[in-house]
């Protein structure tokens, strides 16, 4: 088969997003948690499509469903934090909790409004606190690109998510 009726065969026959899904969880991925402020309400969701962009100017992206109830906010803010779980039992206690669909997301944790107001968790193995440089819309994600105006690491080990599943770093 020639490589131009391959990629007409493909093109005919889209890949589903179950069989998506399950290629894409053998991406190991970190685990964070986006936040951002709204006239003075906290809001966040776990993420895991997150990258650094650049070095210079310093960026990094977050790719969120439109359908989230936290894209709206950050969209509304202009600013987002990125904070980076660590790998312990709290951790995947609020990364369950951020992932759901509770309004009360925050109540219980400890966290502290950044530079931009977003809220930053406390505990976490580093954080990126964002003011938004642009945003694209990509199938049923938006990629917010942000221009990073604090960060910090805290040190130990990041939780880390494959195959639906937390996994550890630590030896």
């Amino acid at each position: 088969m020639s490589l131009l009726s391959y990629n007409m065969v493909v093109q005919k026959s889209p890949i589903d997003g179950a069989m998506l899904r399950k290629v894409a969880g053998e991406l190991a991925t970190g685990v964070t948690v986006v936040t951002t402020t709204v006239n003075g309400r906290f809001h966040g969701c776990t993420a895991n499509a997150v990258t650094s962009v650049s070095l210079e100017p310093p960026l990094v992206m977050v790719c969120l469903a439109q359908t989230a109830s936290t894209h709206p906010m950050i969209s509304a803010a202009g600013v987002f934090a990125v904070n980076i779980l660590p790998d312990t039992a709290a951790a995947k206690d609020i990364c369950t909790t951020f992932a759901g669909k509770r309004d009360d997301k925050f109540s219980g944790i400890t966290c502290h409004p950044g530079p931009t107001g977003a809220p930053l968790l406390t505990g976490t193995v580093g954080w990126f606190d964002c003011t938004i440089e642009t945003t694209h819309d990509l199938g049923d994600h938006t990629a917010f690109i942000g221009r990073v105006v604090a960060a910090e690491q805290q040190g130990g080990c990041p939780l880390v998510f494959h195959r639906g599943q937390f996994h550890s770093l630590a030896n």
